[in-house]
């Protein structure tokens, strides 16, 4: 798996779907390439969708041009310790909500997949 400071490098890039602002998906890419499509789809999906996804549905979203990477890495680790820590229950709804987010996301994940396998295609 790769270091975590490379990881870190992945989220900021992964949040850049959740801002408001024209979604630079050949920068996404850029980064991404260095990774396999399903640690791509893990981090979207299991870290930064889950932190991100509320600036996206809401009406007036409070982050327009990018989400501050020591915030965004600090809630990031907080989810992770939080889904270690819960109990059935709480595993029950975090699948219901990583369900959620997967189909209110999917656009945009078969946008960015489709960009990186291009990158990835060009060498």
């Amino acid at each position: 798996m790769e270091n975590q400071l490379d990881q870190r490098q992945l989220w900021a890039a992964l949040s850049d779907l959740f801002v408001d602002a024209n979604v630079d998906y050949k920068h996404i890419a850029g980064v991404a390439k260095n990774y396999s499509v399903e640690e791509v789809e893990f981090a979207l999906f299991e870290r930064v969708a889950p932190v991100c996804i509320s600036n996206m549905l809401a009406p007036v979203p409070p982050v327009c041009w990018y989400f501050d990477k020591e915030q965004l890495v600090a809630d990031i680790e907080s989810l992770v310790k939080k889904r270690i820590e819960q109990g059935v229950i709480g595993k029950c709804l975090s699948g219901v909500m990583g369900r959620l987010i997967r189909i209110v996301s999917a656009k945009v994940w078969a946008e960015l997949k489709a960009e990186i396998e291009r990158v990835k295609s060009e060498g």
